[in-house]
């Protein structure tokens, strides 16, 4: 097939300017086409092949889903042409403050949330808007995707691994000819489990499934865990599809529930004008060392960890905190907690009205070692 001239997006193959983008079109090759170690998406190495594959680059900074959204809009005004094989890999450039799987996961249901808000397209035919129905799937400028996140910290799960934050969607179309009742799906899905089982050091996940199976739910493949995980199936899709459906409103709906009493504490808290942060740290989160640029009050709500920090003269302290702390933090004391075993759901207040700008600072100028999360336990 010909390829389709694209403006934002790129075809496998072709060489970038900028290094970092360069690297990650050709990391993503060597890897698809490997034939000692076989790759499980048959379809995405018959793409790379094919070169129908398309390739995005999205910088860090705030225009990122900008960005992202310009290059899914061109892709789904062509992929159509492209045929079976195709999917648009978007590459994000490394951001220093995701520093875990879970910075990842965050950003990438961000990502799509913010899409999908601003996203004016008609919904699909064929697609429910239930995010927990068996039928729905994410949708952008009228064509239905099934997405798929790779990062560089899903280390025994290779095949959701990559050395950027990539995001793969792949047009619902592919899977047309490919049920699970037809014999070239269940052909397709036995070849791809068997590679699987190969490639990854877990076995396949329990929640792959497929579309419109009467307990599928496509959102919880999108962003595999490390491990076998499993999402419970009372937890709803982070997606706020209510954003999306609402857009032809033409003002607010209001309606009426029970008031909620605000706590005397976050009453105290809160400002003259302005706003608090309800912050939640899973269990062993750690924050590495880092400043703020303004003074902050932190309460703890309930759960703990374990704050670290150094004075004006360098001495290293440390002082495990639980429900009821109220700890004063000057602006630029350098610091960092991990959360303890139950987790920590605490508030902070910026002093001056507005979010404080934090600075991370690298390993070679950490004071001390982190507080390791089996220590805040």
């Amino acid at each position: 097939m010909e390829s389709v001239e694209s403006g934002l997006l790129a075809i496998p193959g072709e060489p970038r300017s900028v290094p970092w983008e360069d690297h990650a079109a050709r990391s993503f090759e060597d890897r698809m086409l490997d034939t000692g170690f076989p790759f499980p998406c048959i379809f995405g190495v018959d793409a790379v092949k094919r070169r129908t594959l398309r390739y995005c680059f999205v910088p860090i900074g705030p225009d990122r889903t900008e960005a992202l959204g310009s290059a899914l809009r061109e892709f789904a005004g062509q992929c159509a042409e492209l045929g079976k094989r195709t999917s648009l890999v978007a590459f994000f450039q490394n951001d220093p403050e995701l520093r875990d799987l879970r910075d990842h996961e965050r950003v990438f249901w961000a990502l799509l949330a913010e899409l999908m808000a601003t996203d004016t397209a008609p919904w699909p035919a064929g697609i429910s808007t239930d995010t927990e129905s068996s039928t729905w799937e994410f949708s952008y400028a009228g064509v239905a995707f099934f997405v798929v996140a790779n990062t560089a910290f899903h280390t025994t799960r290779r095949s959701r691994y990559f050395d950027y934050l990539a995001i793969t969607f792949q047009p619902r179309f592919v899977f047309d000819d490919l049920s699970e009742q037809s014999p070239a799906g269940r052909n397709a899905r036995k070849i791809i489990r068997a590679r699987l089982r190969e490639y990854d050091d877990v076995p396949p996940h329990a929640s792959l499934g497929s579309f419109g199976d009467e307990h599928n739910r496509e959102w919880v493949q999108y962003f595999l865990p490390d491990n076998e995980t499993v999402v419970p199936g009372t937890t709803r899709c982070p997606v706020n599809h209510g954003i999306r459906r609402n857009i032809g409103m033409s003002g607010p709906q209001i309606t009426t529930v029970p008031p909620v009493e605000l706590p005397i504490t976050l009453r105290e808290l809160l400002p003259q004008q302005g706003s608090i942060e309800l912050q939640h740290d899973q269990p062993g989160k750690m924050f590495t060392w880092h400043q703020h640029d303004l003074d902050e009050e932190l309460y703890v709500i309930d759960g703990g960890m374990t704050v670290y920090w150094v004075d004006q003269d360098g001495a290293y302290h440390e002082q495990p905190v639980t429900a009821g702390a109220r700890i004063q933090l000057p602006a630029n004391t350098v610091h960092g907690s991990t959360a303890a075993a139950s987790g920590c759901h605490y508030v902070i207040k910026p002093d001056g009205g507005r979010t404080a700008v934090t600075r991370f600072l690298p390993e070679s100028q950490w004071p001390h070692p982190p507080v390791p999360p089996e220590a805040a336990r």
